[in-house]
């Protein structure tokens, strides 16, 4: 009895050992891709945990056959998570957090695709094999030589309490350790976001908002929103390449805003802020309200014509809040929308400037310079192919991408002074501003990375164009515009647009706020917040973490 009882825990024992090579894996590749000891610390024991949940629920059942496919699921999806956490502290140096997770549930296909061409580098591609191929292959060989038959009296007893007693840890002590709990708690909270976004911001108007005061007269207005463009890249902010002929040559009728900063990084989160009341104090904010609702309750017919798919792992958030508009245009539709340019929305917007309404708000949502940047333009714009002079990281990637992002953002300029010369054209009370949601560190300030990421946070990525053309008639009729051009220099978080927006547009509502408008004689410079109460400062190189 003693001996089989023996035989018994060595051949549990032995299981035991092949259900943890994960943690091994870990335990060794984390030591050096995890930069904070404490948290290496955690993410081991939390893993740890996770691991005897699962080698807890193969000894649950008793036929060897069942325990072996059980263990080789357990190790494929513990070497799968594995691999998730470790790659993501070798980019971004940080866990696994929900908020990434919420910019993930955002993504399509088509991002997807695009962030694996950014960051799946050499690294990654070792970690890959290790924790997908090598690790499943070994414990694969190594199952082949353990008789899996291991019994005694109270083992199912045992697992079933390490199972709760582990299960009660995680979830209490290492929630934000373990990528299960982690993803459907964030998955809750983003389903929850998309739900009240809908019951708030989907709807033509608002309870929450009360409009005092409107204009009565024929005007058009057009807001442009940018994806993934950069200051930094651009012929008006300095920038030594000649990115911005076409608004450079009508440099005199713009102003260009040269402080201005988008609160967030990431799509989701900055529109969010930017497009409706929600700010860093009340991120996600209930009773809400959006710029094309403000639109809709001071009269003007709107328009939301969008060069993004309208749905990613469910609808987009920007989505939800243009369907409050009167019309929307969703011109990229289908898979094949990498092929598919921002000047593709022009005929769009022909279309509603012609329309008889008399107060016109037109909201544009553009591709940018998002993703892979050689894909947002036609071959007539690769006009940057050589190194660029003075590049600061001389290496064929950064040359390379660099030219990809001056030719995008060339392109980009050529799309918004065709929408400037579209409704200068109708000759009425109108502005055109353009903005975007965030930019991209297009190895500006670092040799090894091109795109954006809060974790990564650095200059270029919230340094954005803020740029504003106005009509004739709209100068005449604004007594303070003359005003307006000793403005350009005012330190500004793009949080605050709808305050700024109202005052552009001649909307007073019950709450406005003067001193949040980026036009107004009122206007107060507040501390720029981001990320974790950090105050903005543009004399960082590289933000501080």
């Amino acid at each position: 009895m003693e001996g089989s009882l023996k035989l018994n825990i060595r051949r549990l024992f032995k299981l035991a050992l092949v259900v943890s090579l994960p943690l091994f894996t870990l335990l060794i590749l984390g030591w050096f891709l995890i930069p904070i000891f404490r948290a290496y610390i955690k993410e081991v024991l939390a893993f740890g945990f996770l691991t005897l949940v699962f080698f807890s629920f193969i000894l649950l059942f008793l036929k060897a056959k069942t325990r072996k496919l059980l263990t080789l699921i357990a190790i494929g999806l513990l070497s799968l998570f594995n691999y998730i956490k470790l790659s993501f502290y070798h980019i971004y140096e940080v866990n696994l957090s929900a908020s990434a997770l919420f910019v993930i549930f955002e993504s399509d296909t088509r991002e997807s695709k695009d962030f694996l061409s950014n960051y799946f580098d050499k690294t990654n591609l070792l970690l890959a094999v290790l924790c997908l191929v090598v690790v499943p292959f070994v414990a694969y060989r190594l199952l082949k030589r353990i008789n899996l038959k291991a019994n005694f009296k109270f083992i199912k007893i045992l697992a079933f309490i390490a199972i709760v007693a582990s299960g009660y840890l995680i979830n209490s002590s290492f929630k934000s350790e373990n990528i299960v709990v982690e993803s459907i708690s964030a998955y809750k909270d983003f389903a929850a976001l998309q739900e009240q976004l809908k019951s708030d911001l989907a709807k033509p108007t608002s309870s929450f908002i009360e409009v005092e005061k409107k204009t009565d007269y024929p005007e058009t207005h057009v807001v442009i929103i940018g994806e993934a463009t950069t200051s930094w890249h651009m012929q008006l902010y300095g920038y030594d390449r000649p990115t911005n002929p076409k608004l450079t040559q009508i440099r005199d009728q713009l102003l260009v805003f040269d402080s201005v900063i988008t609160p967030n990084v990431h799509t989701i989160v900055a529109l969010d802020k930017i497009l409706t009341f929600s700010d860093y104090n009340n991120p996600n904010k209930t009773n809400n309200t959006s710029v094309v609702q403000l639109a809709n309750q001071a009269d003007f017919t709107t328009y939301w014509i969008s060069n993004q798919r309208p749905v990613g792992f469910h609808e987009r958030i920007s989505s939800i809040i243009g369907t409050a508009a009167d019309e929307t245009y969703f011109v990229a539709t289908s898979d094949s929308d990498d092929e598919i340019y921002d000047e593709m929305l022009l005929p769009a917007l022909d279309l509603v400037l012609q329309k008889p309404a008399k107060k016109k708000l037109v909201f544009m949502h553009l591709i940018g310079t998002h993703g892979k940047y050689n894909r947002r333009y036609p071959k007539s714009f690769e006009i940057f192919k050589s190194e660029k002079e003075n590049l600061k990281f001389k290496h064929k990637k950064a040359a390379l991408l660099v030219n990809y992002y001056d030719n995008a953002t060339l392109y980009n300029d050529f799309v918004v002074r065709q929408v400037i010369e579209k409704v200068r054209h109708k000759n009425i009370n109108s502005y055109v501003a353009y903005f975007s949601d965030h930019g991209d560190d297009v190895y500006d300030t670092m040799e090894d990375y091109a795109g954006h990421n809060e974790y990564r946070a650095t200059r270029p990525m919230y340094e954005i164009p803020f740029i504003v053309w106005f009509s004739k008639t709209y100068k005449a009729n604004n007594p303070n515009f003359e005003q307006y051009k000793t403005y350009q220099k005012r330190a500004y978080n793009l949080e605050d647009f709808q305050y700024t927006f109202s005052d552009l547009s001649g909307i007073t509502f019950k709450t406005f706020d003067s001193t949040k408008s980026i036009f107004s004689t009122g206007f107060i410079r507040k501390p720029r917040i981001i990320r974790k109460n950090q105050v903005y400062n543009n004399r960082l190189k590289k933000l501080e973490h």
